[in-house]
């Protein structure tokens, strides 16, 4: 069933408190940002922001992040690549645009099927003011 048309002149306009100041930070093109070790993988935190952080991860094919846990919820999302996200006995493929949530404490591991960037964004809920960048944004 379809909603009803409302015409936007009947409609009570609504505000929402909010404000323009602020801070936006812009980052460069992260697929580039890091390059894999030959013998291991490559994490790099390149920011703690006000409700989370960061991470850049780079593995090369058939490279793996051994079993681990977070004391914060995550998401992992594949940036560059494809990986198998290991998880509750479950293995589970990761491609561009396909990102999977983590509850804190979880264990998990992932293993590289093709040359990969990963962005893990950590949601710490905790208070930076001012950002700790580790790599070059533009600040708007």
């Amino acid at each position: 069933m379809r909603a009803p048309f409302h015409s936007p002149l009947k409609r009570k306009v609504r505000t929402m408190a909010g404000t323009h100041e602020g801070r936006v930070l812009v980052f460069p093109q992260l697929t580039e940002a890091l390059t894999p070790f030959e013998d291991k993988p490559q994490a790099r935190k390149i920011v703690d922001a006000d409700g989370g952080n960061l991470t850049l991860m780079e593995l090369a094919a058939g490279q793996s992040w051994h079993e681990h846990h977070s004391v914060h919820p995550v998401f992992v999302q594949v940036l560059k690549g494809e990986v198998i996200f290991h998880v509750k006995d479950r293995d589970i493929t990761l491609v561009p645009g396909k990102p999977i949530h983590v509850t804190a404490k979880l264990l998990h591991s992932l293993r590289a099927v093709k040359d990969s960037t990963l962005l893990v964004t950590m949601l710490t809920g905790e208070s930076h003011p001012e950002p700790k960048v580790n790599i070059d944004v533009e600040e708007v």
